[in-house]
Formats: structure tokens, sequence, C-alpha cells
């Protein structure tokens, strides 16, 4: 008879995956025009030119 029992879960857990998106994506929204940007911090927002500072 064997020691493990295949209705018991194993000692190891399956890998995780790494990555995936962040939590808050907030900070990367143009407060003028909603629109996403691709860097954090941004001076200015990509698609209506609206400075960062005016939100």
């Amino acid at each position: 008879m064997s020691d493990t029992d295949p209705r018991q879960p194993s000692d190891r857990a399956p890998a995780e995956p790494e990555g995936g998106d962040a939590a808050c994506w907030l900070d990367r929204v143009c407060a003028a025009c909603g629109a996403i940007q691709d860097t954090v911090p941004f001076d200015r927002c990509q698609r209506c030119g609206a400075d960062a500072e005016d939100h």
C-alpha cells in the first residue's frame, strides 16, 4: 500500500503565474479625458495634452 492518498492534497502546490495587471491603474488615468497613460508618472496626457498637475 502507498503512503500517499490521492484524495489528499499534495505537499507541493502548483506554481502560480507571475505578473499580471497592477491592482490599481488610477495613477495612469488622465483626469481630463480618462485616457490610460503608458508611463507613470506622466507630465502630459498623450491623448489630450492636459498637464498631470491639472488633476
